[in-house]
C-alpha cells in the first residue's frame, strides 16, 4: 500500500533480517532492484542509470535484464520523442500566425529538447556497445545489434546535415548486421528477430522513405512468423503475436497510402 507520510506505517519496516538480505545483495543486484522500483514509479531517467550501472559491473545481463535496458532507454527517451514532436508542432503554427517571437521561442525549446535526446541516445548507444562486446551469439547479440540501430535510427529522427547522415547510415549497418545475426540463429517466431524486422521495416519506411521496401520486409517477416507458428506450442504463438500483429498492422497502414 501507499503512505502519505514519510514513515511507513507500521509493520513495513524492514526487520533487521530482510536489512541484512539487502546489505548482502551484490551492488548489480541492487541496481537491478532499483530499476524495477524506478520503471514502476515511471522515473525513466533514474531506471537507465541504474540500467547503466547494472551493464558495468557482474555478469552478462540475462534476459530479463536486456528487457529492462531496453524499456528504461526507451521510456527515457519516448518522453522527449514526445515533447520535441509537440514544441515542432506549436512553432509551426505560430510561423502560420506570423507570430515570430513564439515561434523562435519554441525552436530554442526543440534545440534543448535535441540535446537531451542525443545525449540519451549516446549513452544508449555507449552501454550497449560494451554489452555487445560480451555478448553470446544469438539473442544476446542479436539484440544489442538491434538496439545500437534503433538508437541510430533515433538520432536520425532528429539530427541535421552529416550528422543524419552518418546515423542513417550506421543504421543500416547495425541492422543487416543484426538481420544476419538473427537469420542464423532465431527462429522466424522468436520475438527479438520479430522485433528486429518491424524496425526494420519502420526504418525503410520513415527515414529511408522506401516504402516498396519496408512493405517487403514486414510482408517476409509477416508470412514466414505465421507459417512457424502452426503447429508451435501456445506460449511460443503468445510471445509472437504482439509483434506479429503490429507487422500486421503497419502492413495494412502502407498498402494504403
Amino acid at each position: 500500500g501507499q503512505w502519505v507520510n514519510s514513515e511507513p506505517p507500521a509493520g513495513c519496516m524492514l526487520t533487521a533480517m530482510e536489512s541484512g538480505v539487502i546489505e548482502h545483495l551484490e551492488i548489480w543486484d541492487k541496481a537491478i532492484v532499483l530499476a524495477h522500483i524506478s520503471e514502476h514509479a515511471g522515473r525513466y531517467d533514474d531506471m537507465r542509470q541504474y540500467m547503466k550501472e547494472r551493464c558495468e559491473m557482474g555478469p552478462a545481463l540475462g534476459t530479463e535484464e536486456r528487457d529492462l535496458l531496453s524499456v528504461a532507454y526507451k521510456g527515457s527517451l519516448d518522453l522527449r520523442r514526445e515533447a520535441y514532436r509537440t514544441s515542432q508542432l506549436i512553432e509551426q503554427e505560430r510561423r502560420q500566425e506570423n507570430d515570430i517571437k513564439e515561434a523562435d521561442l519554441a525552436v530554442n525549446f526543440i534545440q534543448r529538447v535535441s540535446a537531451e535526446m542525443q545525449e540519451i541516445c549516446n549513452e544508449c548507444l555507449d552501454v550497449v556497445g560494451k554489452c555487445l562486446a560480451k555478448a553470446d551469439a544469438g539473442e544476446p547479440r542479436t539484440f544489442y545489434l538491434k538496439l545500437q540501430a534503433d538508437y541510430n535510427r533515433y538520432i536520425a529522427e532528429f539530427a541535421e546535415g552529416s550528422a543524419k547522415d552518418v546515423a542513417i547510415k550506421k543504421a543500416k549497418l547495425y541492422y543487416a548486421e543484426a538481420m544476419k545475426e538473427a537469420d542464423f540463429h532465431l527462429l522466424p517466431t522468436h520475438p527479438v528477430k520479430v522485433g528486429l524486422c518491424l524496425n526494420v521495416a519502420i526504418f525503410q519506411h520513415e527515414v529511408l522513405e522506401d516504402i516498396q521496401l519496408a512493405i517487403q520486409t514486414a510482408s517476409e517477416a509477416h508470412n514466414a512468423a505465421m507459417q512457424s507458428l502452426e503447429g508451435m506450442p501456445e506460449e511460443a504463438f503468445r510471445d509472437a503475436m504482439p509483434n506479429v500483429s503490429l507487422l500486421a498492422d503497419n502492413l495494412a497502414m502502407w498498402r494504403g497510402e
